[in-house]
């Protein structure tokens, strides 16, 4: 499998001359946004994931998060805790943001925790300066307005109004976490014969995620039909885009969420740092199918229409319907849910 990367330059062309509700227009740069919307479409279906460039978020700002993040997980507290953590078959360790709610501040009702503790369990925890809160609210603003932009190509891809997704992304709580991989250690690669799963084969269970990935280190894998594992390879300066299982439910097994891994190999065997958003959309808003033409409803049963809320709530219960129909289909069944990249 390959993973496209698509340049997302002819929405931002589009936008700078219309309201979101007129995009699609007859000027100079339609035909350039009718083609990004023919290639996020395609990438939907068959691939569950693509790569976006021109995404409109500055690299300084790409490079501070990073580096925030990194010093974050080297300096104590925090390092000396991470190094006494366990993690049941998770060679990682990670830091949680989740937004306050509706009508809450910056710093009243957000929840940050820290992990893992005993399997997949997380501490409470608080940023230790005031830089990385900085760097982290200005990248959550980001990945906010880019997710904003994906999910109106999303839908002008299901042939919908350019603004169909505007309410529900209102009120949003979408987390975001910063993944350090520890290194691993030629002895360990040699007793697995030269492959070491740091994060085990999963898709994420939300509406979409975001990566931006180590530049250094690989190691992200998706699974193609065939149950062939292809690296992701990213350019520098771009960003990773998945869905999550919220969208084939959504669609009605139209979009795809493929299974994806983290592995480290001999060249792919240093620390990494990786730091997915995952976006949400309220919990209130109802999953009401967006594809009325289905790919084959024999194979589908009679759904309730069922809120956002309920499907985070029992997510495990309601992907699982949506993966045997894409097995029908052709492609590969989920595994385990995570949160990693």
């Amino acid at each position: 499998m390959e993973v496209p990367t698509i340049s997302l330059a002819p929405y931002f062309q589009v936008q700078s001359k219309a309201d979101c509700n007129e995009l699609g227009g007859s000027d100079d740069t339609a035909a350039g946004l009718d083609n990004l919307v023919a290639e996020v479409r395609s990438a939907c279906e068959e691939v569950g994931f693509f790569i976006v460039t021109d995404h409109g978020i500055q690299a300084q700002l790409l490079d501070h998060m990073r580096g925030e993040c990194a010093t974050f997980f080297a300096r104590p507290p925090q390092s000396t805790i991470l190094g006494m953590m366990q993690a049941d078959e998770s060679r990682f360790a990670w830091l949680d943001y989740v937004p306050p709610p509706s009508g809450g501040t910056s710093t009243t009702g957000a929840s940050w925790s820290l992990g893992p503790v005993t399997g997949r369990g997380s501490l409470p925890w608080q940023l230790d300066t005031e830089t990385l809160r900085a760097v982290w609210a200005l990248y959550y603003t980001a990945m906010e307005r880019l997710t904003a932009a994906i999910m109106s190509i999303f839908a002008l891809a299901l042939g919908l109004p350019a603004a169909a997704f505007r309410t529900a992304l209102e009120d949003h709580r979408s987390s975001m976490r910063a993944i350090v991989y520890p290194e691993v250690s030629e002895a360990d690669l040699q007793e697995t014969h030269g492959e070491v799963v740091r994060s085990r084969e999963h898709t994420d269970w939300g509406c979409l995620t975001v990566l931006l990935p180590d530049p250094a280190v690989a190691g992200l894998e998706v699974c193609g039909r065939d149950g062939v594992w292809a690296p992701v390879r990213a350019e520098a300066g771009s960003l990773v885009v998945n869905l999550g299982d919220l969208l084939p439910l959504w669609t009605r097994g139209r979009w795809v969420a493929t299974k994806h891994r983290v592995v480290a190999r001999p060249d792919s065997r240093g620390k990494r740092l990786s730091i997915p958003y995952f976006g949400l959309v309220n919990r209130g808003t109802m999953l009401e199918p967006l594809v009325r033409e289905l790919p084959d409803e024999s194979a589908l049963e009679q759904e309730p229409v069922i809120s956002a809320g309920d499907f985070f709530d029992r997510h495990e219960e309601y992907a699982t319907r949506w993966q045997k129909f894409a097995a029908v289909q052709g492609a590969p069944l989920a595994a385990d849910k995570d949160s990693s990249g």
